[in-house]
């Protein structure tokens, strides 16, 4: 069994993007972050994709219909270009 995490999904969903290394969809993103916390929430999905939208710190950026990727991606991107 896996260690259960502490972490809000906000860290969770930026610690997995990280670790993936590309954009994801919100559900994906979901499943990635239910394999080691747990909640009691029954719509752990929308959490997951409210915590994204309500990002005040730039983190996360919208990269198609419910796809979402870190923006240090896109800074990535600018300088390799």
């Amino acid at each position: 069994m896996a260690k259960k995490s502490n972490k809000s999904f906000y860290s969770l969903a930026e610690k997995i993007l990280k670790e993936n290394k590309k954009p994801m969809h919100y559900m994906d993103i979901t499943k990635e972050i239910l394999k080691t916390k747990e909640t009691k929430g029954k719509t752990p999905e929308r959490t997951v994709m409210a915590v994204i939208l309500r990002d005040k710190h730039n983190v996360f950026t919208s990269v198609g219909e419910g796809i979402f990727g870190l923006s240090s991606f896109q800074d990535t991107q600018k300088s390799i270009a």
